[in-house]
């Protein structure tokens, strides 16, 4: 959607564990309150339910390539989930999103903030409003 403000997308990750439903409710309130601020619904992506590295990040690349030409805009990325960390000390930590629950770390039930950043790669003109709920 472009306004006189730019262009605007509104992504909504939720990402539960097995069996749970808050993040979907999560996310129907978010979408309902983009919906009442006027925002299209052309203009809100959505990806839900039992995700994989995999799945995760080839969703972010098609959001890159969405809006990789705009000359400026706002992103909006809300991401319902479970979070984790690595490193033992404040110099080495690393956060992310835990996918599935698992009892140690592997690379396909976790994603790492650093790498959800470098996947969407936005342009210097779009900015990101982050509303992580983990």
């Amino acid at each position: 959607m472009a306004n006189q403000f730019g262009n605007q997308l509104a992504v909504l990750i939720g990402a539960p564990h097995q069996n749970q439903t808050s993040m979907h409710h999560d996310m129907a309130a978010m979408d309902a309150a983009l919906r009442q601020r006027g925002i299209a619904s052309k203009d809100i992506l959505c990806l839900e339910g039992r995700l994989d590295r995999h799945l995760l990040l080839s969703f972010l690349a098609s959001v890159t390539q969405r809006i990789n030409e705009w000359a400026n805009g706002t992103l909006l990325f809300f991401l319902s989930g479970h979070g984790f960390f690595s490193g033992d000390t404040t110099e080495e930590a690393r956060v992310g999103v835990e996918l599935k629950s698992v009892e140690h770390f592997s690379p396909d039930t976790h994603v790492f903030w650093d790498e959800i950043f470098q996947t969407l790669r936005l342009p210097a003109s779009v900015e990101m409003i982050l509303l992580p709920d983990h």
